[in-house]
């Protein structure tokens, strides 16, 4: 269910009139939670079908192909410390708190670890089912999808890290039931496992590894288009949405740095819960 004709006429021309709006309206496609697919229109979106997964795991919820709601299209720095008031408030008062090398070594791992080879002319995985009944299969997508969300649900837990020579802190479970980076339903599914631990135990090898080289992480060069989608209420409120990490394109092409540069301003339009009849 489209939103209707009014919406999107008084929307975009509060936008027109505003060199500050640059909304992502999003619309729920298929997801388990923990990741999916949204339909996003917006100035730095088309409209399109886009790849999401979440970074804040503390119960928010996600939009189903029910339901709707209005974000603030920002850079992952810009919201990685403020997806919820709580967090804001907790790096505002800490003078000492900067998220930036902790946004990098996140950007290292969706570079590295995400599986490019598998984006076709979409440059967005639209090549890749996104029905969340597959999410639990042992596919190559779908485990390093799931596994990289999880070190992101890690880091997020982990307020303002700066020493990642030390990665003993990144939790996996031991049974295949419990695993939290499990697409939905890969519980039981013992080959999606071990491939997923497998996967995950290596990431963290990796960047302890290169947390070792000094200036690492500090001079990386970011190669992917990540967008977050933030919504930015108090823990718990009913209008606080999921902030959700949009996955654009593997390499920044020419149009990439006007997507990058209407991503880093902040949108001050509230977001709206949609139900479908």
């Amino acid at each position: 269910m489209k939103l209707n004709a009014l919406f999107f006429t008084l929307l975009f021309g509060l936008a027109a009139v505003s060199a500050q709006a640059d909304p992502a309206v999003i619309n729920g496609v298929d997801r388990d939670g923990w990741g999916g697919v949204y339909q996003i229109d917006g100035p730095a979106f088309d409209n399109g079908n886009y790849w999401w997964m979440c970074m804040e795991p503390n119960g928010s919820p996600s939009a189903t192909i029910s339901e709707g709601f209005i974000a603030d299209a920002i850079t992952l720095l810009d919201g990685w410390d403020q997806q919820n008031t709580t967090r804001q408030n907790f790096f505002i008062n800490d003078p000492s708190a900067n998220p930036a090398l902790q946004v990098r070594v996140i950007e290292y791992v969706l570079d590295t670890y995400l599986p490019w080879n598998l984006v076709g002319a979409s440059n967005r995985f639209l090549e890749q089912s996104s029905n969340s009944s597959l999410f639990g299969t042992n596919d190559d997508f779908y485990n390093a999808f799931f596994t990289v969300q999880h070190f992101i649900e890690e880091a997020y837990g982990k307020g303002n890290m700066v020493d990642f020579t030390d990665m003993s802190e990144f939790l996996h479970d031991s049974q295949p039931g419990d695993v939290p980076w499990n697409g939905g339903n890969a519980a039981g599914n013992i080959d999606a496992f071990n491939a997923r631990m497998a996967l995950f135990n290596s990431i963290l090898n990796d960047v302890e590894n290169k947390a070792g080289i000094a200036g690492f992480f500090e001079n990386y060069n970011v190669q992917g288009t990540y967008i977050v989608a933030n919504t930015l209420f108090p823990e718990g409120d009913d209008g606080n949405w999921q902030d959700a990490l949009i996955i654009l394109a593997p390499v920044p092409e020419p149009s990439g740095a006007l997507l990058i540069a209407c991503a880093g301003i902040v949108v001050m339009f509230r977001r709206f819960r949609r139900l479908a009849a």
